[in-house]
């Protein structure tokens, strides 16, 4: 069964503005997002996999990524509330990452 993913406008922050020090290879990376401006999300973080295996390249801090896919752990509880626009953070111990929903 194919996953349910959303694709995203998404900003890598650069190492010097605390992102990460490293490139993300190549492969789907789990990681939480928060979801901003969505009550019904906004008590934590959800599991999400950063589907770069689909992009062939590796992603670099200060990266922008026009059309970033990516799934969601419980896409059933997060998706039906997601839409153009929503805004996201990327977390890994700290932010590496926001940007926004270009669709679904």
């Amino acid at each position: 069964m194919p996953m349910k993913a959303i694709a995203a406008k998404i900003t890598f922050l650069r190492t010097e503005e605390g992102g990460r020090s490293q490139p993300i290879p190549v492969m789907n990376v789990g990681c939480p997002v928060y979801i901003e401006g969505v009550p019904e999300l906004s008590e934590h973080a959800y599991d999400c996999r950063l589907l770069i295996s689909k992009l062939g390249k590796p992603i670099s801090p200060g990266d922008v990524m026009d059309q970033l896919s990516i799934a969601f752990l419980s896409p059933d509880k997060v998706i039906p509330y997601l839409h153009k626009g929503t805004r996201l953070t990327l977390w890994e111990g700290k932010t590496i990452a926001c940007g926004e929903v270009v669709s679904l």
